[in-house]
């Protein structure tokens, strides 16, 4: 029985091209999608601004991402959202939407947390600029406490 972590070998009975980070799964699983919207905490001390060109990580895949629109910041000190912020500083927290240049299968955080979560790469660097969760997590806060 194979568990988390271990390597395994799969023997498919068709002539499929799989690779590391390509997900073998039932048909139930979500159709693929190459634009997401996510809930980031910014790391890096440059600011996240529309247009910024990063790589995304998701489980073993990594394919390359444009951030579309900064959608709100999340506004700590009263637990307000501010729509439509200029960028992201340093420990900010917020939502935005992600364009990617390959179709990946995500769940919602919510739903799956493994498959809800990912980072957001320096592509020169291959430093990690955010840790995100897939779909908005901030209004899923703001519900549980209606």
């Amino acid at each position: 029985m194979a568990e988390a972590g271990r390597s395994i070998t799969l023997i498919l009975a068709d002539d499929v091209d799989a690779s590391r980070g390509d997900l073998i799964a039932s048909l139930d699983v979500p159709d693929p999608v190459s634009e997401l919207d996510g809930t980031v905490c910014w790391l890096a001390d440059k600011p996240l601004k529309a247009g910024a060109r990063l790589l995304l990580k998701h489980g073993t895949r990594t394919v390359p991402a444009i951030i579309g629109a900064l959608v709100e910041r999340f506004d700590e000190q009263n637990l307000s959202a501010d729509p439509a912020p200029e960028s992201l500083e340093l420990n900010d927290i917020g939502q935005i939407s992600i364009r990617l240049a390959e179709a990946i299968s995500v769940d919602e955080y919510v739903d799956d947390r493994t498959a809800g979560s990912f980072l957001l790469i320096d592509p020169s660097s291959g430093n990690t600029l955010a840790a995100g969760l897939v779909g908005n997590a901030l209004r899923a806060v703001e519900l549980n406490r209606a």
